[in-house]
């Protein structure tokens, strides 16, 4: 491993850092652009028994008013590129680069697969994290491998799609082995000159013949959409001091899901709103939007400083110098309120950074 030197500052402000523009400091703070700095970065805070947190674009955390005690790294490695073969493109793209410029890349290019994950803050490296989906996509479908500092041996592994065990909003880096890997970058394979997944309802309504759509257009309108609810942090779009969505969107069994359905008490069962998917002869999926706003949270609500987004009730907003503490107590009231009246559990899609404690249930 070739020795980088390492600029490590400390008491770094990591709320600017974050969409949510909330959090106190780091207590050290390094951003490497190698994956050699990365290691010497973890090795570092290993010799001095130091807690880690990689930093991406902060789109998706929620960092304590207290701060981190530890150390931050920044990922900042960068790198773009690819080889045609057979039909098909191999993308490699390094963790630091910007998710959406990636997509826009390949739509350019006329490579499909990621169309419908545009407008999607964050950077490469949370992608395989999360397994972020949207509008009928998901990163799970392209990917072919990760490639990751191992924090055990300090060393570069390659894990392919099924050694990521990539679920609904879930791999073996957020579940079982979040401590493990540092993603560095990942491969994806994408069709060239494919045809666009226009599956989602929205964008089925937004093009009366599907046959001529090109990427380019489910790109815009899938922006459009998201741009609509607030869920857009581009330039030219107005946008919220938020996380997009705070929490997942419940699968829960069928069972369960005709027990929520006694609880909404409505004959209608406002049939013109898509709430529910199956998503398996057993198994449904279903709004936490839907179930948050009939559980009494409107759009537009607030709690001191913070609130709901006037524009889609899954976001939670901080309006102006609102603190983790107040953002936490407004969660912690919808996930109560969604638990009391439908038996559902939400779980949190933002990450907790510095707490002490699991914030929420």
């Amino acid at each position: 491993m070739k020795e980088a030197k390492l600029e490590i500052i400390q008491n770094y402000p990591l709320g600017p850092l974050t969409t949510f523009n909330i959090g106190g400091p780091a207590r050290y703070f390094v951003s490497v652009s190698t994956e050699e700095a990365l290691q010497e970065a973890l090795q570092y805070a290993s010799t001095r028994r130091m807690q880690t947190f990689i930093l991406g674009s902060g789109s998706n955390i929620l960092v304590s008013d207290r701060g981190f005690s530890g150390l931050v790294i920044s990922n900042r490695i960068f790198g773009f590129d690819c080889r045609t073969s057979d039909g098909y493109a191999t993308v490699r793209v390094c963790a630091g680069e910007d998710w959406d410029r990636t997509v826009q890349r390949c739509v350019e290019h006329g490579w499909s697969g990621l169309e419908c994950l545009s407008g999607i803050p964050g950077t490469i490296g949370a992608a395989p994290i999360q397994n972020i989906g949207a509008y009928g996509q998901n990163f799970s479908d392209v990917v072919t491998e990760v490639r990751a500092i191992d924090r055990e041996s300090n060393s570069v592994v390659r894990l392919d799609n099924t050694a990521c065990e990539f679920r609904y909003r879930e791999s073996i880096f957020n579940t079982k082995m979040n401590a493990r890997y540092v993603v560095t970058g990942v491969t994806l394979r994408l069709a060239i000159g494919g045809r666009p997944t226009i599956t989602y309802q929205d964008l089925k309504d937004r093009f009366a013949d599907t046959s001529t759509v090109t990427l380019a257009e489910v790109r815009e309108a899938v922006i459009e959409i998201r741009s609509q609810k607030g869920m857009v942090l581009l330039p030219g779009h107005p946008g919220f001091k938020s996380v997009g969505s705070f929490f997942k969107n419940p699968i829960i069994s069928l069972t369960d899901f005709e027990k929520v359905q006694i609880r909404l008490r409505e004959p209608s069962q406002d049939v013109k709103k898509r709430w529910f998917w199956m998503i398996a002869p057993e198994q449904v999926k279903i709004s936490a939007a839907y179930l948050i706003e009939h559980a009494g949270f409107h759009r537009g609500c607030r709690q001191g400083r913070v609130g709901i987004s006037p524009r889609h009730s899954l976001a939670l907003v901080n309006y102006g110098g609102g603190t983790a503490e107040e953002m936490v107590a407004l969660a912690g009231r919808i996930q109560q309120a969604v638990y009391e009246k439908f038996g559902v559990l939400l779980k949190p899609e933002a990450q907790f950074v510095g707490f002490s404690e699991k914030p929420l249930k």
